[in-house]
């Protein structure tokens, strides 16, 4: 029994072992063991890749910002130190990989910076518990990341063309433009703050109906001159198709007068067609911010618009052909335009050098005004007898005027055929003093014919020339005056009615000729041309648009950024400005205190950082 007992249970052991060899049962456990690691491998990869670009983004933005905020020319701090302290509050400081390294100059400052970090693999490295379960330490992954910013104050020069015409008194425009622009400089030659060389300038050109250069400008131009009142230069045509601008050319120049268009009934001459001496003058090429300011602060609206005026004058003081003429100015003492500025305007194609025009306006071009020649140039038929040559003319008394009795007809003056009127309203209205008494062969100044014509036919033998725009001077003390004397001294309206009415309506021949009858003294045409004596048409709104779209794409060509500001501007002069911008991105219309907004944008523009790398 015992043995059979033995025999059954080895039996039974071999069956087991032969059902154990085999089954499969176990095979399925083995493989999702298997499987359980490979997808815990696997997704444990994914995290660790994670962790890999969450460290690497949180790493290269503290770079980023950290290098911009260096790299910042208004930053005073040393830019090293900003970095760190970046990294620092960052609570990265262990991985910045090196000191930074900073390059910085008069106009620039670069700032580059390395940040590095070695990140365990904690899920890399599972197969390592099966294949080598005893080796130490994790596989790493290194973290890199650098960064370059950059400010650089390029060398760059701007032109400010500021509308001045009379619209700008209204509705507080002038009041308004006055802080922006302000602002707007401020901003711009901020960047200077640490170039103290002045590598950004800024040209200032107020325009009305004309531009007043300014003496320091003037004074280096080749000027027709017609009078020496003022000097706004006229342009062709043909001049608005370059950027160019010649200043060794002969240019004619406006007129002196005071058209009275605005109401003033004052006779006396209020603001002449063209500012006088620095009044409204343009500010060249200056890294003064006190001086563009100061300059702004004392605007003077009048007149009328012509946008292509001072869109000719902001493009030609950024145009090379002026640059003569802006190194003389930087080499005075006495000039707004620093040392630095020699060499201003650079070529248009020079590396490194922006260029820009903002240009703003309340209105639309309109037409430009001058004395037509003959006013212009010509001697007129009044005569004063003066105290003193150096005097106002309009100050002289009504009892030392004489009025020629044949007017603009007669260029020649003989004795024996010309009279003369005695302009004294005293005298005139001497009820007891007879209609003889009220005529002379010669003018006031004069102790008789004779001595009248004595002197003046030496005075023409003599050959003397008077100053531009001066009529000729008799005796040292009469004048017979010019039409621009004329009209430098009385409004344009009031020449007539001061100077000519009574003698043009009134005048009779005397009694003692023999004659009767009531002739005119002045001829009526002659009277009525030197009331209109302003050509109100020298170049109408459609000429000008005309010629301000082509000033404007001759500028664009040359790669000058156009910026323009519709300040409360109609329909018209808002799509001649949009015409002029150089995209419109660089255009604003704006109303009130938004102009501020529009400039400030314009010059956050001029002065962005840049992040190079």
């Amino acid at each position: 029994m015992k043995a059979h007992a033995f025999t059954s249970m080895r039996h039974a052991i071999a069956r087991h072992i032969t059902r154990f060899r085999k089954g499969d049962d176990g095979a399925m456990i083995i493989f999702s063991l298997f499987m359980f690691v490979m997808i815990l491998w696997l997704g444990g990869m994914s995290v660790d890749l994670m962790r890999f670009e969450t460290t690497r983004a949180k790493l290269q933005g503290t770079l980023d910002r950290a290098t911009l905020a260096a790299a910042d020319l208004d930053q005073t701090l040393d830019p090293s130190a900003v970095v760190v302290d970046y990294f620092t509050k960052a609570g990265m400081i262990e991985f910045l990989d090196g000191p930074p390294q900073v390059q910085q100059g008069i106009n620039y400052r670069i700032v580059s910076a390395n940040a590095k970090a070695e990140m365990p693999l904690m899920f890399y490295d599972i197969p390592r518990v099966f294949t080598q379960p005893f080796s130490p330490g994790l596989t790493t992954l290194t973290v890199s990341g650098n960064s370059t910013a950059e400010e650089r104050v390029t060398d760059v020069e701007v032109s400010l063309v500021l509308d001045i015409s009379s619209s700008m008194n209204r509705d507080n425009r002038i009041e308004n433009l006055r802080p922006a622009a302000q602002e707007f400089v401020s901003t711009v030659l901020s960047n200077n703050v640490n170039t103290p060389q002045g590598l950004i300038t800024i040209s200032m050109i107020p325009y009305s109906s004309v531009v007043n250069p300014g003496p320091q400008i003037t004074d280096r131009m080749n000027i027709a001159r017609s009078h020496t009142y003022s000097t706004c230069p006229l342009f062709d045509t043909a001049i608005f198709d370059s950027t160019t601008l010649d200043l060794s050319q002969s240019y004619d120049h406006v007129g002196h007068f005071d058209i009275d268009e605005f109401g003033d009934a004052d006779s006396a001459m209020d603001s002449g067609w063209c500012f006088e001496g620095t009044l409204n003058a343009i500010v060249p090429h200056t890294a003064n911010e006190s001086i563009l300011t100061t300059a702004i602060t004392n605007l003077a609206p009048y007149g009328n618009t012509a946008i292509d005026m001072g869109m000719k004058w902001g493009v030609g003081l950024l145009d090379p052909s002026t640059r003569q003429l802006i190194t003389q100015l930087a080499a005075r003492s006495d000039s707004s335009v620093p040392g630095i500025a020699a060499g201003r305007p650079y070529d248009h194609d020079q590396e490194d050098v922006l260029k820009v025009i903002v240009l703003m306006t309340d209105g639309e071009n309109t037409q430009q005004w001058d004395l037509y020649d003959r006013f212009k140039f010509g001697t007129s038929f009044v005569w004063f007898h003066m105290d003193d040559t150096t005097d106002p003319l309009i100050d002289v008394d009504n009892d030392d005027i004489s009025v020629q009795r044949v007017g603009l007809g007669t260029p020649d003056y003989f004795w024996d055929d010309r009279f003369f009127w005695n302009g004294a309203s005293a005298v005139w209205d001497d009820e007891n003093r007879p209609w003889e008494g009220r005529f002379r062969n010669y003018p006031r100044g004069f102790s008789n014919q004779n001595d009248y014509v004595t002197t003046r036919t030496a005075a023409l033998a003599s050959g003397g020339t008077a100053a531009p725009g001066i009529g000729p001077t008799y005796k040292g003390d009469v004048r017979n005056a010019s039409w621009q004397e004329l009209y430098g001294n009385w409004e344009v309206y009031r020449v007539n009615n001061e100077l000519l009415y009574e003698a043009y309506s009134a005048g009779a021949i005397p009694w003692s000729t023999g004659n009767s009858g009531w002739p005119y003294y002045i001829d009526y045409d002659d009277y009525l041309d030197s009331e209109y004596a302003v050509n109100t048409s020298l170049v109408d709104g459609v000429a000008a648009n005309a010629r301000l779209s082509s000033i404007c794409s001759a500028a664009r060509d040359e790669g000058v950024i156009i910026y323009t500001v519709a300040f409360e501007a109609p329909e018209n002069g808002q799509a001649a400005l949009r015409d002029c911008a150089s995209s419109d991105s660089h255009y604003f219309d704006v109303a009130g205190t938004d102009i501020s907004k529009a400039f400030a944008a314009i010059a956050s523009d001029i002065r962005a950082l840049k992040l190079v790398q």
